[in-house]
């Protein structure tokens, strides 16, 4: 059923986009969101393809689940070997893709150089395209938080280190909250410039890392086409238009 769902939804978004093509008109940001509203939740998400080059978009997903598990209760030396696993593994299989992978208008795939997210960009994109590793993509930097070496939830743990990170309290000997801002507004920058050459940008990042991208585009001028929120394998889409160009 999946595949039948994928394959009638990919054919009526070529029928559009080629009416689109024959049209040659202009297309605004609302028709793109509702383009993206009509696609089914079952399947991979088909990008809008604008044939007059008038719109970019830049396109962020959040890693797979890891494969390692979250539960149980840890001291502190054990909820770091956890934070050091974490950073250190691959993720699940998930299914469906958050993205169709085929026939992409880009030519290069940008991710994290964390295993997570070199891996569901591997799973996702396979080698169909210019794949990317770049550490200016990488999670908003954490440890865990000094206390006494008692057992706890791993949820505690994890929770009040970036809590007190936030405000300030866990940051010695890593990069502070305002340092993390900081580069996830460049690297807004940088996409954009990139989405400026190529029309279509895809990220495969973090979940801190892409919430402030993505804030940061808007504020920019960009605008949420698709809210995926944040959960594993979450897509965002960021959508702006742009002057018409020859071809």
């Amino acid at each position: 059923m999946n595949k039948i769902s994928t394959i009638l939804t990919i054919g009526f978004i070529l029928i559009i986009s080629c009416f689109n093509g024959m049209a040659q008109k202009k297309v605004g940001l609302d028709y793109i969101e509702e383009y993206y509203k009509n696609q089914s939740l079952d399947s991979c998400v088909v990008p809008f393809y604008d044939s007059t080059r008038n719109v970019e978009q830049i396109i962020l997903i959040r890693h797979g689940q890891p494969d390692v598990s979250r539960k149980g209760w840890k001291n502190r030396e054990e909820a770091i070997i956890f934070t050091e696993v974490y950073d250190s593994v691959g993720v699940l299989s998930f299914k469906p893709m958050p993205l169709c992978p085929e026939n992409l208008r880009t030519d290069s795939v940008y991710y994290s150089n964390i295993p997570r997210a070199r891996n569901t960009a591997e799973r996702i994109f396979e080698d169909r395209y210019d794949m990317i590793e770049d550490a200016r993509f990488r999670e908003f930097e954490r440890k865990i938080m000094c206390f006494f070496n008692v057992k706890m939830p791993l949820s505690v743990w994890l929770t009040t280190s970036r809590i007190l990170w936030l405000l300030g309290f866990n940051d010695k000997g890593i990069e502070n909250f305002k340092e993390a801002k900081h580069r996830a507004k460049e690297n807004a920058v940088y996409l954009e410039k990139k989405a400026e050459e190529q029309r279509l940008v895809i990220l495969v990042a973090h979940g801190w890392h892409n919430k402030y991208v993505a804030k940061y585009l808007r504020k920019r001028g960009w605008e949420q086409v698709r809210k995926g929120g944040s959960k594993y394998t979450a897509m965002n889409i960021l959508a702006r238009e742009i002057e018409e160009v020859d071809n």
